[in-house]
Parts: structure tokens; sequence; C-alpha cells
């Protein structure tokens, strides 16, 4: 880890103690998380690890994990007590003997890069692999079972209807390749209120929009992991549309601040949105990046409009939070502080 990344997790972690959290729901609890090399998993182990150190939790950790490379990286940078790792398919049979309180199943392929060659890969894990998770679930004695579903299952609304609530929905085609992701998280949302229903397993679902922070993967496909990728290599912006679509974007700080409040104070058997609900364009974004954010680096943002670009074109992102605000969460972190502590963990 380097110093900056470092430096950036221990003022998150003081940022998140702002929010009131009962952090003893958390004593002496076993938690598993799946796909913990992913961009938001791998910052929750991150986080976990400071703030059991700080609050003295006798908390632990187990992941799945298919990254070989991870794995020694893992068992390089935190204590055997706390982090244990399992390079295992959910694909299979779960057979982990451990008892757990929390399940938090995070492992999934978010990038639209992967849609068009790799749609069953997107697919199986939020289905396949929820069905396994969730019989696993049955052997256990959880607390919660959480699964990370995202924003865009709401599909298309009319914009009317913004910033919509977790139980407002509009049309996907399941047709379309771009719609594998959505369609299989709609899939697994439904899995899990199955389970909930008749196993009496106590689920909730995790809607992110987007959020972003220390950890995305510069390669990710998307505009914002795009711009900071940019940035980082002090290079123009590359904007792949007229950059007019209306975007939400979340620290990473942030939504684990929410996603914590959710598991400690969140009833079971509910869905919550966690996002940003302030507007902003791609186009707007990219152009305060280059203009305010890291003016010194006198970047420019260049329009190169692709066409075949695959992801789902909605125009507008923005959901209401009024679920996980009314469990005391809120924004701490602007969208110039999140750029800026972004980029510094990669210098």
């Amino acid at each position: 880890m380097n110093n900056n990344l470092e430096t950036v997790l221990n003022e998150d972690v003081k940022k998140i103690f702002k929010i009131n959290i009962p952090w003893n729901k958390f004593r002496n609890k076993k938690i598993l998380i799946t796909g913990g090399n992913g961009f938001i998993a791998n910052y929750f182990i991150n986080i976990f690890y400071i703030i059991n150190e700080i609050k003295k939790l006798n908390l632990s950790i187990e992941c799945t994990i298919r990254n070989k490379k991870k794995i020694q990286e893992y068992k390089k940078k935190y204590k055997k007590k706390f982090l244990k790792i399992h390079q295992i398919s959910l694909l299979d049979k779960i057979k982990l003997k451990n008892k757990f309180n929390y399940i938090i199943h995070a492992a999934s392929l978010a990038s639209p890069k992967y849609f068009k060659e790799y749609p069953i890969d997107v697919v199986l894990p939020n289905i396949v692999g929820t069905v396994n998770l969730l019989k696993f679930a049955e052997k256990q004695k959880l607390d919660k079972f959480i699964f990370f579903s995202s924003t865009g299952v709401n599909g298309f609304v009319n914009d009317s209807k913004r910033p919509i609530s977790e139980n407002v929905y509009g049309p996907l085609d399941p047709t379309l390749i771009k719609n594998s992701y959505l369609e299989s998280k709609r899939m697994g949302e439904n899995l899990c209120y199955a389970w909930h229903a008749q196993k009496n397993i106590p689920i909730q679902i995790v809607r992110p929009a987007i959020t972003y922070g220390p950890g995305i993967q510069l390669n990710d496909g998307r505009s914002y992991a795009d711009f900071i990728s940019k940035v980082v290599q002090n290079k123009n912006l590359i904007l792949n549309s007229n950059g007019k679509a209306i975007r939400n974007f979340c620290y990473i700080s942030d939504f684990i601040s929410g996603l914590i409040l959710m598991m400690t104070k969140g009833n079971i058997g509910q869905t919550f949105n966690i996002a940003n609900q302030d507007e902003i364009s791609i186009k707007n974004l990219a152009h305060l990046i280059v203009n305010k954010f890291f003016k010194e680096k006198k970047l420019k943002v260049v329009y190169k409009v692709d066409n075949d670009y695959l992801r789902v074109n909605f125009k507008k992102t923005t959901v209401s939070t009024k679920k996980i605000r009314s469990l005391g969460w809120k924004i701490l972190t602007s969208l110039e502080d999140g750029f800026k502590r972004t980029i510094k963990t990669y210098e």
C-alpha cells in the first residue's frame, strides 16, 4: 500500500466516524464478502481493517477471490486473524466451514467492456452465484445477507419521476446484450426475496449508483474511470459521446458509510439506494476536471463519439436516497475533493 493511499484511507475512516453508526453490532462478528478483489469489496476490507484496529471489534472477514496475484497481495497486507481468503468459484456449491454473521455478495462483472464479449460471465455470478450463496445461507444464522445490485435495475423511467424511489420501475429489453448485467441483477434481487419469503433468509438489497474512489480500475471502461486514468497519465480527456447524459457521482467512503448504516440500522427485507443526488452532465464533469480540479495539468476535453460503445444509455441516473438518509446518512465528500483524493492515491 503506497503512502498516499494509506493517508487517504485513514482520512476516509475519520469521515465515516462522523456518521452515527452502532459499531458494537460488529463486535466479534464474522463477515463473508464475495469478489474480494473488486473495487468496492476491496475498499470495504481496507476500511474495516482500520476500523477494527481502532474500535477493537475483534471482527474478522473472509472473502472469495479468483486472482492468485491478489491473494498474495492480501496476505502481505493484513493480519491473518483479520482476513482469510478463499480461491473458489461461486458457480460451484459453497463448502466453506466457518459460520458467518454477515454475507455480502459483491462479486460481479460490472464494467460495460465485458457486456459484449462475455455476457455469460456477467450473468452467472448474479444468478447462479446468488443461488449457491443463498443455499449456503440456509445453514447459517445470519444477521444479514446483502446483495449488491444497481440503481440501473429501475430501467427506463420517465425522467419527470426522478429522483426515483426503490419501488419504481420501467422497462428493460432482455434481448439486448448490453442489458445482461441489469437483467441478471433484477433476477438476483428476485432470488433474494424468494429465499427471504420461503426460507426466512434475512436479506437486504443495496443499490449503488455511480461510485468512484481509490482502487477503481483505470481500464474499467466507464467515463469517470477513463477521466481518472487520463488525469493520472497527464493526457487529454476523451468523451465517447456528446456528454449530455446526466449522472450522479458518489465517493466511495460516503457509499461505505451508507452500506454500514444499512447493515446496522436498516430493516430486513428492504432495498436501499445509496447514491449522490447531485446531478452533473458527463460533459460538465470533464470540463470541471480539466479547468478547475486539475487546472495546473493544462489538459483538454476531446470529443470522439463512438456509436459502438456498449452501455445502457440512460439520460439520467438520479435516484431517491430518502430511505438511507432516514437512517442518518449524508454525503460528506464534494465532487472536487473526491476526485482529488482519488487521483492522489495513484501518484
